[in-house]
């Protein structure tokens, strides 16, 4: 045996045969080596007859929340989807869509119970028409199939309430929109919990389903679905300014015509306006706040028999002071739109009086000067006397218990706090408690005497004239549990010595009834209670 013959030290016989077999296998008789070119051809053409990823949405289960591939045309938009107005970046997202073919995130559908196909169950609708248009528009197999993250179905509102958040984060959906998705969001809860929710409690349920809106939104978006479906196509162009310059407005005139009596007739009244500025946005795409509120002026002065004027001081009054009566801030209105009184007629030898002496010269007064408290006329003189009450409840902050009466001795009365609610005594409070009982002293209601001039439904006539169920007690109840006690002289007289800016209204408004009650005492010509 030669040396080249020889296996080398390190090989044995044995390995030298397995070698020799597996050469055999790899390669057999008659079969020839296959270039990495010609390898990567045939790849190719096995590629091209594999098919496309197949809807394995049949394989997943109800409950479970995987990914899975679906058929884009197969895919339904969600019904109750909150966005209405087209997405104005539309364009934009499906050039991006088209030129990466794919979505930078997964749809999320899910699936109501009993049905087939799947939906858009987390936003995501405006994708899917990308989608679905380039797939219809190109045929491109990649826009045919997309991957998707499936939910399993909890509900009507969860669903809703997914799409908000989605679009929230987005920040792309316009107010109008907003407003109408969570009115439809609070239906939803109530039809599925069987319970009414409160402002509170619905603001508190979005939270759980993370949406943190605050209340003054959620009044936003109530207010313009009450009040506003009437603009039409110009719901687009609602706003939160816009809306906080209609609302107290809007709650101002029905105010007035509720006191009239009228109430009945502000939703046609409203939504007659309404219809009219919808009218004016559809060809200038501008909607006018202020506009409205002038047309609503005219129509709501229309119905009252009232001038523009007074309707229109008496709205911004009520806007003013939200707190106040309305009986009382129309009389202020009038008071300040009427034209004054003209002056008294002099008497008879005034021309007379008129002329003085001067050596021989004889001189007339041509500028006589203002009239005095006691020369004006009673009406002049009693619309003083409840401005000044006005002037002083405003300061003491007690303008909401005022009422204002033209048949009332004095011209106005207090009434007992809405809602029984108790005025507080110490710190500002005692401003409401000085302001309330040094009105009521000047206004002749503790004696009883007038109290059956007070509307039935008042509850200090109520409660003086033992009505409705009072008994001798009410009084005494309300002062213990709510006015308190009537002001001690001490008391009064150390209010009086105080630095308040009240103090010398309520003393001119003294002097004025002094006068009144010289003027006029028919007014006060009642020897006791009825």
């Amino acid at each position: 045996m030669s040396a080249q013959d020889r296996l080398p030290a390190s090989v044995t016989v044995a390995d030298a045969a397995r070698k020799a077999q597996q050469r055999d296998l790899a390669q057999p008789n008659g079969t020839r080596t296959i270039s990495p070119i010609d390898l990567r051809a045939r790849l190719v053409k096995e590629s091209l007859n594999v098919g496309l990823p197949l809807d394995n949405s049949h394989q997943l289960s109800i409950d479970t929340e995987s990914q899975m591939t679906l058929p884009v045309m197969d895919i339904l938009h969600y019904d109750k989807n909150p966005r209405k107005a087209v997405n104005d970046q539309y364009d934009v997202i499906k050039e991006s869509i088209r030129s990466t073919k794919q979505l930078t995130s997964p749809l999320v559908v899910t699936r109501r119970p009993g049905q087939d196909k799947y939906m858009v169950g987390k936003g995501g609708n405006t994708r899917l028409t990308a989608l679905q248009e380039l797939f219809g528009e190109t045929g491109d197999a990649a826009f045919q199939y997309v991957v998707v993250t499936y939910t399993p179905w909890v509900s009507e509102s969860s669903t809703l309430s997914a799409h908000l958040v989605e679009n929230e984060l987005r920040g792309e959906m316009i107010f109008w929109d907003k407003a109408k998705a969570y009115a439809d969001l609070k239906q939803m809860i109530e039809s599925e919990t069987g319970n009414t929710l409160s402002a509170r409690s619905f603001e508190q349920t979005l939270k759980e389903r993370g949406l943190p809106l605050g209340k003054t939104t959620l009044s936003y978006f109530n207010f313009a679905v009450t009040h506003l479906s009437a603009l039409g196509e110009a719901c687009k162009s609602l706003s939160r300014p816009v809306i906080s310059e209609l609302q107290p407005a809007f709650n101002a005139f029905e105010r007035l015509l509720k006191h009239k009596q009228q109430i009945q007739a502000w939703p046609e009244l409203r939504d007659q306006v309404l219809k009219r500025a919808e009218h004016s946005w559809l060809s200038t795409r501008t909607l006018e706040p202020g506009r409205v509120i002038e047309q609503l002026e005219h129509a709501v002065a229309t119905k009252l028999g009232e001038t523009v004027e007074l309707t229109r001081l008496a709205r911004q009054l009520c806007q003013q002071h939200p707190g106040e009566d309305i009986a009382g801030l129309v009389a202020q209105a009038r008071l300040q739109t009427e034209p004054a009184s003209p002056p008294p007629l002099p008497p008879p030898n005034a021309a007379e009086n008129s002329v003085g002496k001067k050596g021989n010269t004889t001189e007339r007064t041509e500028n006589p000067g203002p009239a005095t408290p006691a020369q004006k006329p009673k009406t002049e003189l009693l619309d003083e006397i409840q401005d000044l009450a006005t002037r002083f409840a405003r300061l003491t902050e007690s303008a909401d218990c005022l009422r204002l009466a033209k048949d009332w001795p004095t011209g106005f009365y207090m009434e007992v706090p809405e809602n029984d609610e108790p005025i507080d005594l110490t710190g500002n409070g005692a401003d409401r408690y000085f302001g309330w009982w040094m009105l009521a002293m000047l206004s002749e209601q503790l004696d009883g005497a007038w109290s059956g001039s007070m509307p039935a439904e008042s509850t200090w006539r109520q409660a003086q004239r033992q009505e409705h169920g009072r008994d001798e007690f009410a009084l005494q109840h309300y002062m213990d549990t709510i006015l308190g006690m009537p002001i001690d002289p001490l008391s009064l007289g150390k209010r009086l010595a105080s630095a308040s800016p009240s103090v010398p209204v309520w003393l001119e408004l003294v002097s004025l009834l002094r006068t009144l009650r010289g003027n006029a005492p028919e007014r006060f010509a009642v020897a006791g209670p009825e």
